[in-house]
């Protein structure tokens, strides 16, 4: 290698290479001491990405969430509330009629064993008998009484008990005096 050509390769390592520098202390006229600080520069405002600009408005606003939550709770129970109610009077009416219906079917079913039993000849002399107050020829019929009643004749019943008027209740839950109470039901 010529002295020419280590000349240009040291020159351009030179420039590939980069430059250092050394930061020099700046001299202050008030301190004696050779090391110290910079002037502080006055602060920038920051700049805020927008993220950072929604999050510091929705810290401030924490407040809204419960109203919102509550209004639109509020919205929805006096939207639906109508609706429920007659559903729920509609359900109460059916389990009332259909407890009704069972006691009927029941009560139907009773009669018709009543009606096959006075169709025969026993049936017809035991109602006779008991419902009447009706005796066979021949036959004297006693009464026994207490002495602390006044002896009065012989009283025939007025009505004959063949059927017997039953009142049915709605079956109950365990919710329906309280939902009864919401929607206005007795």
């Amino acid at each position: 290698m010529t002295p020419r050509n280590m000349q240009l390769e040291a020159s351009a390592s030179a420039l590939r290479a980069p430059k250092l520098r050394v930061p020099r202390p700046i001299p202050s006229r008030t301190s004696p001491s050779p090391r110290t600080e910079r002037p502080k520069r006055p602060a920038r405002p920051r700049e805020l990405s927008a993220d950072a600009v929604r999050s510091e408005m929705t810290a401030h606003r924490w407040w809204l969430l419960p109203v919102v939550v509550i209004a639109v709770v509020a919205v929805f129970v006096a939207a639906y509330y109508p609706v429920a109610r007659v559903q729920y009077r509609e359900t109460r009416q059916r389990a009332r009629l259909s407890a009704e219906l069972g006691a009927i079917r029941a009560r139907n079913g009773r009669l018709r064993s009543d009606v096959e039993r006075l169709r025969t000849p026993e049936g017809v002399e035991d109602y006779a008998r008991l419902q009447l107050g009706m005796v066979k020829k021949g036959e004297h019929q006693v009464v026994v009484m207490d002495g602390t009643e006044p002896t009065r004749a012989l009283e025939v019943q007025a009505a004959p008990k063949i059927d017997s008027q039953e009142t049915v209740k709605p079956p109950v839950g365990a919710w329906s005096a309280f939902f009864d109470a919401i929607f206005g039901l007795q």
